[in-house]
């Protein structure tokens, strides 16, 4: 028989564990949501199903009708028929597509499974993920995305309601188990997923205008995966959020520690400045070129360290995706 006593150490891990989440505490993250802070904004009064107004660019794929030509308008909607019968030119006018997919690419590599405040950047990552879609399923968004280990790319079609959040989570624990399991000690090595195939999963996953979040250190980024990033972000909106620790921001206080892999035991020394510095200054000049290529119009940069409250960070990214209740 389980005495309380016992039960109640299990809640403890459940609710403790840095290195790993639960699907059951994913799904509790629902009610954290009400402190997230979402856009402001007038509702739209609309008969099809979505509530948000949209500042997604390009037009949305419901035709609405045919009206002259209007300076701005765009060119590429004109209607060269109408306009020769006319002798005016008239441009076709789109309904703004009011339900939009809501995609997050959540990072569970093993380079994700390190953490010195609060959790593991994965565990991080996987909660952050939960509560942006629970927010954006609350605003009537299809939400699905991708899930990416050393193991490989798992990809959640974008879907209505709870239904596409439960999905999401799911996966999000189903590759995190995996990935602790190729992670144990006799394990064959995994090949490490190029950003490259990341970008292309999500820009075929997405239709122009949608909203992509994604969650990652970044580590093993290269400059020849940027091509594929600067095609992701051209046509929809991109929120590039940064996991971290702040060890890998800047090294501890000058000294000598002990340092383990799981299997492999070291030490560090980090009191000379010159390492220091160094280190310091690779991590900002990561940051550098990753809000570079995540400056364009409709394009965000933010970081979350570990010990971030989270609420504060799903507050961020949402105010940076279109859309309002």
């Amino acid at each position: 028989m389980v005495n309380a006593e016992t039960l109640s150490a299990n809640n403890r891990r459940e609710v403790d564990d840095p290195t790993r989440v639960t699907l059951s505490q994913l799904v509790r993250l629902k009610a954290s949501t009400r402190a997230v802070k979402r856009p402001s904004g007038g509702r739209v009064q609309a008969s099809l199903s979505g509530g948000n107004a949209s500042r997604a660019l390009g037009r949305g794929l419901d035709f609405s009708e045919v009206r002259e030509y209007q300076a701005g308008d765009d060119v590429r909607s004109i209607d060269w028929k109408v306009t020769a019968r006319s002798g005016k030119p008239h441009t076709k006018v789109y309904q703004e597509e009011q339900e939009r997919p809501f995609l997050i690419a959540v990072d569970l590599r093993a380079s994700m499974r390190f953490g010195t405040r609060v959790a593991y950047k994965s565990v991080i990552a996987a909660r952050l993920a939960a509560m942006l879609a629970w927010v954006a399923s609350s605003q009537r968004d299809r939400v699905g995305g991708l899930v990416f280990s050393d193991a490989g790319i798992r990809e959640v079609k974008p879907a209505a309601g709870s239904r596409g959040v439960t999905r999401l989570l799911n996966q999000i624990v189903t590759t995190q188990d995996m990935s602790f399991d190729h992670s144990a000690p006799g394990a064959p090595a995994q090949p490490a997923w190029p950003f490259d195939d990341i970008y292309k999963h999500l820009r075929r996953s997405a239709h122009t205008g949608s909203s992509i979040v994604l969650l990652t250190d970044f580590a093993n980024r290269s400059v020849s995966d940027d091509k594929a990033a600067s095609q992701m972000v051209l046509h929809n909106h991109v929120v590039a959020c940064r996991i971290y620790d702040v060890l890998e921001k800047q090294l501890p206080p000058p000294s000598t520690y002990a340092i383990t892999d799981g299997t492999q035991r070291g030490t560090i020394n980090t009191s000379s400045n010159t390492v220091r510095n160094a280190y310091a200054d690779a991590f900002d000049q990561q940051r550098r070129q990753t809000q570079k290529l995540f400056s364009g119009p409709g394009n965000h940069y933010l970081e979350c360290a570990t010990n971030d409250p989270l609420a504060r960070v799903a507050s961020r990214i949402m105010k940076c995706l279109p859309g309002s209740m």
